[in-house]
């Protein structure tokens, strides 16, 4: 998508955000929770904007030690297969990495393949599935990335 911009996510753009969440998800999260989000965790919270400033995405995580867990990612119907979920993880782990996070865990229907494709384009790894982990009973994959370096020893013979 040209001229995506990705920034913080701020107090008026919740509005917006509700509307990404409630264009993307079947459950989707309620707004008093997204606002409590949006209040406690700051700048791992968010939002792409299109070059008309209107937002097609967001994504939050949180962070605890040197853990960190993708709560959600959203993009607007016509937002997605544009790159936007694609720059939103991008400058969320650039974010991470530059905070000293080691992991970065999430959850993903497991009938999810688009998203998972994406994740796996990550490095995101396949762990575990969650039997009955959404409210409609599905299943969720559970998936990690480490962002520790793999330090590769080369012998002398």
């Amino acid at each position: 998508m040209k001229s995506l911009r990705i920034r913080p996510a701020s107090a008026t753009d919740l509005q917006a955000i509700c509307l990404i969440e409630d264009n993307s998800f079947s459950d989707p999260y309620p707004r008093h929770l997204l606002n409590r989000l949006l209040d406690e965790i700051g700048n791992y919270f968010l939002v792409a904007e299109n070059g008309n400033g209107a937002l097609v995405g967001y994504c939050v995580s949180s962070i605890e030690g040197r853990l960190a867990h993708l709560i959600s990612i959203a993009v607007l119907t016509e937002g997605r297969r544009k790159g936007v979920a694609t720059a939103l993880l991008e400058n969320l782990i650039e974010y991470l990495e530059a905070h000293r996070v080691e992991e970065l865990w999430l959850e993903v229907k497991q009938d999810n393949k688009e998203a998972i494709k994406l994740y796996e384009k990550f490095d995101f790894a396949r762990m575990m599935v969650l039997e009955n982990y959404y409210s409609d009973g599905s299943a969720a994959l559970r998936m990690r990335m480490s962002f520790k370096k793999q330090v590769v020893k080369v012998g002398h013979e």
